[in-house]
């Protein structure tokens, strides 16, 4: 594995590339070019050329009509997009990369772990006090997710309770209306 000078100089090159590509000009991801033949009652059988798109970028369609003379810019842009693409998926893995390298390496000195930094187990095999680190973090969080789940099913039962309570009210507020209209229309 490259050590993390030699990582972030990579990074930092293709970094100089990207842009170098995307200041030539306008560029398009995730697009194509075909030639279409006319289709339906159509009068000629003359092809033409279209774009095409994953995403909806020309207008919220996914395909574009080209006029011959527009062809050859198409065809550049989508070039730059690819070669975009394939820089920043580069970026991408030598970032996770990157990434892994960081957890590996220890912060203070900036070496990697060795087995004297682990203490040993029963057996004489390598136990990672980090482990009992993460394990103590898991079931933190497994107990802060058990007592979540319990206080919504406590809300949920409240909830279902006081809806049975409003419909009970709401039957009990009509009865009393119909009782009061009742009484009114006897004193009349």
């Amino acid at each position: 594995m490259p050590s993390l000078e030699k990582l972030l100089s990579i990074i930092d090159t293709l970094n100089q590339e990207r842009v170098q590509v995307a200041s030539q000009g306008w560029y398009l991801q995730h697009c194509w070019l075909v030639q279409v033949k006319p289709g339906g009652n159509a009068r000629t059988d003359r092809k033409y050329w279209q774009v095409r798109s994953r995403k909806a970028l020309f207008d919220g369609k996914k395909l574009k009509h080209l006029k011959p003379e527009l062809v050859e810019d198409y065809k550049a842009a989508i070039e730059r997009g690819r070669q975009l693409a394939g820089i920043d998926r580069q970026i991408e893995k030598l970032t996770l990369q990157l990434q892994q390298l960081a957890v590996i390496t220890d912060s203070s000195n900036s070496t990697p772990l060795s087995v004297t930094k682990f203490e040993l187990g029963d057996r004489g095999q390598p136990k990672d006090t980090l482990k009992a680190e993460l394990f103590t973090n898991l079931t933190e969080q497994e107990r802060q997710v058990k007592e979540v789940l319990a206080k919504s099913q406590i809300l949920r039962a409240s909830l279902r309770q006081s809806i049975v309570r409003g419909k009970t009210i709401g039957m009990t507020n009509t009865i009393l209306k119909a009782d009061i209209s009742y009484m009114r229309s006897r004193a009349n």
